[in-house]
This record gives C-alpha cells, structure tokens and sequence, in this order.
C-alpha cells in the first residue's frame, strides 16, 4: 500500500514514543482491570450490578468511538483528540470518590467511558499509521504495554494490600495522568482529510473480510468477559488477596510479552486466520483450567495462556487493518473494528456473567469456553477463504 497520502511529522524516535504511550497506558489498566471491580464491590455493588456497570461503559463506547473515529477521518488528524479524550478522562475519575449507590456510580462510569473510549484507538491508529510510514514493527512497540501491565499489577497487588479501597481510585487517577503526558508525544500522523466517511462505514460493512475477521476476534475476547468482570473477585473468595491476585494477572501477560516481541514472525508464519485460531485454543483451555481449579499453583499456568488468548487474537486484528485499509479510512476501521471486536462483544457478555457468576460461580467460566469454539470455527472459516480479500481501499496480503 502506498504511504504517500500519510503526513508525518518529523519527530525524533517515533517507536520510541509510541512506546512510551503503550506504558503509560496499560500501566493504567494494570491497576484498572484486576482492582476496579473490587472497588465497585466496596461501594456495595453485587454481582448484577458490578456486570451492568462495566458492560454498560463498554456500550456506550460501541456507540462512541466509531463517531470519534470517522470525525477523525473526516478531518484528517488524531493526536489532537486523543490529548482531550485523555485530559478528560484525568478529570471524570478524580470525581469517582464522590459517587454513592447503583445509580450515580453507573452515571459517573458512563461519563468516564464517554471520555476515555477514544484514546486507545486513536493511538492504536497512529502506531499503525506510523508503523505503516515508517516500516517499524507494531508488536515490537506494543509489547512495551504489556511489560508495564506486569509491573503495575504487580506492584499494584502490593501496594494496595492493607489499603483501603479509595487507594484503588487514586492509583487510577495517577496512571490516567501518566497516559495524558503520553499522548502529547505521540506522532503526529495525519493522512489526507476523508470526506465520504458514511461512504467507508458502508465500504466497510460489505466486506466480508473485515466482518469475519472482526466477528471472530470479537467472539473470543468476549470470552475474557467473566474474567475481567469477576476473576478478581473470584480468586479473593478462594482466600487469593490482592497481594495474589495482582501477580497474578501480571503472570497472564508474560507469554504476552513473548509474543508481541517476536512481532512480525509470528504474524509472517501463522498469518491472521493462524492467530485467531491459535487465540481461541488458548482460551479453551484456558477457561476449562480457570473453571476446574482455584488452586494458586495450577492458575499460574493458566494465566499464562493469557499471550495467546489476547496476544495472539489482537496481533491478528492490528496486521488486518494495517494491511487492508486505506490510510484516509483507518481510524473509521479502526473505530468500527474496536465497536465490533471489543466493546460490543464484551460489553454484551458482561451483562450476562454477573447472573452466571452469581448462579454458577467459577462454573461460568464454561461459558466463555463455548464462545471461544465459536471463534475458533470462524478462524477456520477465514482460512479457507482464497488468501485474504481486499479491504475497502487496501491490497492483498
């Protein structure tokens, strides 16, 4: 594909900044996923509504980021919106500590999903923009997330034992500024201004490529739903606390590590169907272990399989859109692909796997093996497909 439609601004070690944002970010959901349900659980929250509040966030940026994106497109830059979305996102969880019952706690999530849906993508579409303009390997750059995920959870694990659960807001809102500081160093990508953006949606929407694709990397990420919703809560009721816990979801992304390091390998070797397939394998086992056994010796092997189950799926879904879509529509795909493969999928099993948890406790996690099947056929579908299709303004891979 050519890269001539991609302004660049000449910026000193642009990996190296993208990097730093892949830090900064997950260093965040380090602290966010493994501890903020607990802080819902503090503020008396049961199962139901712990699973509605975080599903209901994941909703409302189905409906958001794909707005945010094509706005994007249409006026041919991003860093400066991913600075707002993080900026904004420091303000609305400094208010959290402020937020009492069901109802105010779901509002306040919402306004912080509002505000934070977009960054991620944003940046996710300079690092593939720039990767594309500049021949620099994605994974290589985004295993620094990963790196800082281990670390944070870790540390954070650590940190916040013996503290209230106040703690936990504070540890987000200071991570939620380190990722602000980032994004203003991110690249300065911008391709030409896209003008039919309802054109690329509906381009979009009829390629079957980018919806099977899409579809089964959704299907096994929302396998993850009764994990990110209740696995911390789970292994605490097994006696694991938060000293446990949080290594032990570092220890899920060490393989991750791995594998995002070997970057463009892996991707050449076992091409995108090959990733998803070798995702939602991972994640069968991975939740028949996670439903079988609480037992801390057992789980840490489990965990580990969380390079495959996450790793290998999202690796899968970067190489598509970086080698199919046109730069003038990327972050219109990139938004859609996010809505689909992540927050629709998610947010939709997460409103189930609060009453699934609640019936069935770790037995739920049953559940999210069938979704994973599901995936793994749908890879499988893609893989007999006569190479990759063309993406809406893209090239054969």
């Amino acid at each position: 594909m050519s890269t001539s439609r991609i302004r660049l601004a000449e910026t000193t070690r642009p990996a190296l900044r993208i990097s730093l944002f892949y830090t900064a970010y997950f260093a965040m959901i380090g602290v966010y996923q493994p501890f903020f349900p607990l802080w819902l659980e503090s503020r008396e929250l049961d199962a139901p509504d712990i699973a509605w509040v975080m599903a209901a966030s994941m909703w409302l940026r189905v409906a958001v980021n794909p707005a945010v994106m094509r706005f994007a497109d249409w006026r041919g830059e991003r860093r400066r919106y991913a600075v707002g979305s993080a900026i904004a996102s420091v303000l609305v969880a400094a208010c959290l500590p402020l937020a009492e019952g069901f109802w105010p706690i779901l509002g306040l999530v919402l306004l912080f999903a509002l505000v934070h849906g977009p960054t991620l993508p944003l940046s996710d579409n300079i690092a593939l923009l720039t990767a594309r303009a500049r021949k620099l390997d994605y994974g290589r750059m985004r295993v620094w997330g990963s790196v800082a995920f281990i670390l944070a959870s870790t540390t954070g694990g650590w940190a916040l034992a013996g503290r209230g659960d106040e703690a936990i807001v504070v540890a987000l809102v200071a991570g939620l500024l380190s990722v602000a500081l980032a994004t203003t160093a991110l690249p300065d990508a911008r391709p030409e201004a896209r003008h039919g953006a309802r054109r690329a949606v509906a381009r979009l929407l009829h390629d079957s490529g980018f919806l099977l694709c899409a579809t089964a990397i959704g299907l096994n990420m929302a396998s993850h739903a009764v994990l990110m919703g209740f696995g911390t809560i789970h292994w605490n009721a097994a006696g694991h606390g938060k000293e446990v816990v949080g290594p032990l979801w570092a220890i899920g992304v060490v393989s991750e590590v791995a594998l995002f390091a070997l970057g463009n390998r892996v991707v050449n070797r076992l091409g995108i169907a090959g990733l998803i397939a070798l995702g939602a394998t991972a994640a069968m086992l991975r939740w028949a272990g996670t439903a079988l056994t609480t037992d801390l010796w057992l789980l840490v092997p489990i965990q580990m399989l969380h390079g495959f189950t996450f790793a290998a799926t999202h690796l899968g879904g970067m190489t598509w859109l970086q080698r199919h879509v046109a730069p003038e529509i990327s972050a219109t795909a990139q938004g859609l692909y996010s809505s689909i493969a992540m927050g629709g999928a998610i947010g939709l099993m997460l409103v189930f796997s609060g009453p699934l948890y609640e019936r069935f406790g770790g037995g739920a996690f049953w559940f999210m093996v069938a979704l994973s099947a599901c995936s793994l056929l749908l890879a499988v579908v893609l893989a007999r497909r006569r190479g990759t299709p063309n993406g809406p303004g893209g090239q054969r891979a």
